[in-house]
């Protein structure tokens, strides 16, 4: 990683939300963790946002593409490569980049935080750092980590780092995590405010954030390590100060619709450079499942193939690009994704990084494997059952805008109970008394479906941690056989600048945690 060839994000306030995975809409001339006028105020918001430009665009469309929510469309070429399991070293220069220039500005505010005695912001750069770096290590497997960061002459000049295992990386995380919450006092009137895009300076729900992001951390050791992972989160749910995220504390960065605050895929989509065409496209992998177990979120992730939006939901194969007529036509994603590239409504939609859902599934995962008992106070098929409400609440506008505005709990009583296709769905009845695998599959396969378009790239994780859902089908224009990606390439920076790297791994290459 070459440290010294950065893409910076201005500091401006007024420019903040001009942020887009396209360099473009990155300022290289003003460096906020280098500007002698860098405040922790500018630093904060500067590095989040790099955090979900990354995740609402390259993550996002990587993650929704291999974990089978979106294709690419036939009547366009954008993402092709990424269908033929076959993208460049280039293609992941972007996200490596400001990934990296996240983690930059999450160390240099925590430095700078430290020298003025305000530990709520040492305390979130800590935790975001965490997150950036498990993205990291997860799309790349092993990475720079003990070592980066430190390109400044006052930090030891380290412009080629050498690179840690995931294992090694996933330790430093976990500290990361403790120092945080070492940190965190939600009565110390010295913390963010509006310059915490996610929160709001809000150190309850950061204390939650926290422990939710170890819980989902060891539950991707779950297969590679159990006794660490188990010891974890025994320990976890020991804390007297245990806490996760549930309705109404989700980790997201909100957009809105004008030129200057569009959610990042949207600003993607419509800008100059891509002149608002329409690339992605449903997939018939996740339209099929949801249609034959009659799911109203169909109609919240996808738009109906009728000019108005309503009629049937209907996907395109994976990789099914080269078709160059349909015989019917097909469904893109929803403005509540942010998919539609040409309503402007998709530049309303948020950036997720921590959900509810996710939370009360990963809870479901634990119980289920007897890790903690009737003291987490729910049972494995009560957290199944509240992470797919979870996720119905959050969408609750879309559901009741597709049906009518009746209440969402009728929505989703309506799904569990069959109710719009005459009996249950496949994954609606949760095997109480089934087998751990079982168990796992319904889990898995249900915080699937709640990620789509959503949180593309935990859902392809999950997938490749677990091998649920275990109905996805290879793209019909894989140029690597019967296989999949599982992880994404280094960028060419890398292996041309870094003499410290390792060498290339195929995109077939298992990350650490990987064992399917």
């Amino acid at each position: 990683m070459s440290l010294n060839r950065k893409i910076i994000i201005t500091a401006a306030a007024g420019l903040l939300f001009g942020i887009s995975s396209c360099k473009k809409f990155l300022d290289v001339n003003n460096n906020p963790n280098t500007s002698p006028t860098a405040t922790v105020q500018t630093l904060l918001p500067a590095a989040e946002l790099y955090v979900a430009s990354t995740v609402g665009v390259d993550l996002q469309i990587n993650g929704s593409i291999w974990g089978e929510f979106w294709t690419q469309s036939p009547n366009a070429s954008q993402y092709r490569s990424l269908e033929q399991y076959a993208p460049g070293q280039d293609y992941f220069s972007t996200p490596w980049t400001n990934l990296y220039t996240a983690g930059e500005n999450f160390y240099q505010l925590y430095n700078l935080a430290d020298s003025q005695h305000k530990k709520q912001y040492k305390a979130i750069s800590l935790a975001m750092k965490a997150y950036t770096f498990q993205l990291l290590t997860d799309a790349w497997g092993d990475v720079p980590y003990k070592q980066a960061l430190k390109g400044a002459f006052a930090d030891s000049n380290i412009v080629n780092p050498k690179y840690d295992s995931q294992r090694v990386v996933y330790r430093g995380i976990l500290a990361n995590l403790d120092s945080a919450l070492k940190l965190i006092n939600p009565s110390d009137n010295v913390h963010p405010t509006s310059d915490d895009l996610i929160y709001g300076g809000d150190m309850k729900k950061w204390r939650k954030f926290c422990y939710t992001l170890k819980l989902r951390i060891y539950m991707r050791m779950s297969k590679i390590d159990p006794v660490t992972a188990q010891a974890g989160v025994i320990a976890l749910y020991a804390d007297p100060n245990f806490v996760l995220i549930g309705p109404g504390d989700d980790a997201f960065i909100g957009f809105g619709a004008s030129s200057s605050s569009k959610s990042p895929l949207y600003a993607e989509a419509s800008s100059t450079t891509m002149g608002g065409i329409q690339n992605l496209v449903g997939s018939k992998t996740c339209i099929d499942q949801m249609n034959n177990n009659g799911d109203p979120r169909a109609y919240v992730f996808y738009e109906g193939t009728s000019a108005s939006g309503g009629g049937s939901v209907v996907g395109v194969a994976q990789g099914d690009y080269a078709t160059s007529v349909l015989s019917t036509a097909y469904s893109i994603p929803n403005v509540y994704v942010a998919g539609d590239a040409n309503q402007t409504a998709s530049g309303s939609a948020p950036v997720n990084l921590l959900t509810s859902w996710e939370s009360y599934f990963l809870q479901a995962e634990v119980v289920a494997r007897g890790w903690v008992g009737s003291s987490s106070g729910y049972t494995d098929d009560s957290l199944f059952w509240y992470g797919i409400k979870a996720n119905f609440d959050y969408y609750s506008t879309g559901l009741n805008a597709t049906y009518g505005a009746p209440a969402t709990t009728s929505i989703f009583m309506d799904y569990m109970t069959g109710a719009m296709i005459g009996s249950p769905g496949t994954w609606t009845v949760y095997p109480t008394a089934g087998t751990l695998t079982q168990k796992i599959q319904f889990i898995i396969t249900q915080k699937w479906f709640a990620m789509c378009g959503n949180q593309g790239f935990e859902a392809w994780c999950e997938q490749r941690r677990t091998g649920y859902p275990d109905f996805f089908v290879v793209s019909k224009n894989s140029l690597i056989g019967a296989n999949y990606p599982r992880r994404f390439l280094y960028p060419t920076s890398e292996s041309t600048r870094n003499v410290n790297f390792p060498g290339l791994a195929p995109i077939t290459s298992k990350p650490w945690w990987d064992l399917y």
